[in-house]
This record gives C-alpha cells, sequence and structure tokens, in this order.
C-alpha cells in the first residue's frame, strides 16, 4: 500500500521525566540504565502509571468485568474522527452538556471518534487549571455521544471527568465505558486539523495485560 502522499498528524503528549499527570498518580520517572560509553549501548528504564501523556481507557478502568486494553480488538482503537472545537466556548471547571455539544456534532456517525478540543492543551504544566481545573464531559454530553453511537471520545486534558467529586468525575466514564466507548486523555490538537475535515485517526495501546489504560501514539492521517 503506497504512503508516500499520507500526511501524518501525531495527536500526542510526549512522555517527560517528571511531566503533569493526574493528580496522585505520580509523575513520570524515565532513568538511564546504560550508556554508550559505559556499556557500549543506551537504555533507559520508565515508570509512570497506564493514565499518563496521551492515553487511552478501556472499561476495565471503571469495570473490573469490563476488557482490559490487551482484549480489545485492533480495530477498536481505529475509526474516522471528528474534531470538535470547543475553544473559547468553555471555561475553567465547566461541565461540556448536551446543549454545547449538539450543534458541533452534527457531522458524528455510528463508529466515529469524537476529539474533543476545549483549548486546554497550551495550559498543559503545573498550574491549578490545567492539574484540576479542566472542563469536563458531564452525564448529558456523555449520553448524547452514546445516542450517537460514537467509537472513542478524546479530551485534551488529563480526564474526561472532572476533578473533585464523584459526581463529576464518574458519570461520563460509567456511561461511555460501560457501553464499550473508549475514552482518550490528553490529546494535543495540532492548528491543522482544526479545518473542520474528518480524518482517520487510530490510537493503538500497547499490549499490557489486564491494564486499564495504556499510553497512546495518537495519529491522524490526511490521503
Amino acid at each position: 500500500m503506497p504512503t508516500k502522499n499520507v500526511k501524518l498528524y501525531d495527536l500526542s503528549r510526549t512522555i517527560r521525566h517528571g511531566a503533569p499527570a493526574y493528580p496522585k498518580m505520580g509523575c513520570p520517572s524515565i532513568n538511564r540504565l546504560c550508556s554508550l560509553p559505559m556499556e557500549g549501548f543506551n537504555a533507559e528504564s520508565l515508570s509512570m502509571s497506564t493514565h499518563t501523556a496521551t492515553h487511552v481507557d478501556a472499561p476495565r478502568h471503571f469495570f473490573d468485568e469490563g476488557p482490559s486494553v490487551s482484549c480489545l480488538p485492533l480495530e477498536a482503537f481505529m475509526g474516522p474522527g471528528l474534531f470538535v472545537d470547543l475553544r473559547g466556548r468553555v471555561q475553567p471547571d465547566e461541565a461540556i452538556d448536551a446543549a454545547k455539544l449538539e450543534p458541533l456534532v452534527c457531522g458524528l456517525e455510528p463508529g466515529d471518534f469524537a476529539l474533543l478540543n476545549t483549548g486546554w492543551g497550551p495550559k498543559r504544566g503545573f498550574n491549578v487549571d490545567y492539574l484540576k481545573r479542566w472542563p469536563y464531559l458531564d452525564e448529558g454530553g456523555a449520553r448524547l455521544l452514546l445516542e450517537l453511537k460514537v467509537k472513542a471520545v478524546g479530551i485534551d486534558s488529563l480526564s474526561l471527568g472532572g476533578f473533585g467529586s464523584r459526581e463529576k468525575a464518574r458519570p461520563c466514564h460509567e456511561i461511555l465505558l460501560g457501553a464499550g466507548i473508549l475514552i482518550i486523555e490528553e490529546v494535543f490538537f495540532p492548528d491543522e486539523v482544526m479545518d473542520g475535515r474528518k480524518r482517520l485517526v487510530s490510537a493503538f495501546p500497547l499490549k499490557i495485560d489486564g491494564a486499564s489504560a495504556s499510553p497512546v501514539r495518537l495519529v491522524a492521517y490526511d490521503g
């Protein structure tokens, strides 16, 4: 299959030593194990939560009997992606409800990825807005996307649910993951993908046995 005319867009966050992570999960730690001058080759160790940087949540995240990332078929991690522009429409710690979403998701079809760009990506760092006050999908917004039969929902913040209470954090996870709809968090949105076009998207996880989540290299394709 020819690929020379395919343009790729990296929608992933770089995993860096000490990078921001969901509160209480700990920041990633990357350490050198071997160096070229000493051992003749370079090697590193990586320690972090599976819910760090750009990652996909599987149903196992909220349901003990739900499938883990290693049990889901590869087809679950690829589909057409609609880039939903919420920039300037949501404030810190504000719920993304059905009324906000409905005018923006008319192009969604069953099996699509709904990728929510709230404008929180540029805030990434050790600040209150990014670590605790991101906009989040509420129960009504989650039910709307469920009715539209999407395959996955992504967002550019630390979590699709809100921070600070079960009422903000759990409903969207329980509704979507309970229906087998995957969740992708800490999505990076290059300006080029915010042109209203739908693009093929893939978010393949590491094959971690029993894991509730996995880092992904999230990619959008043109061509």
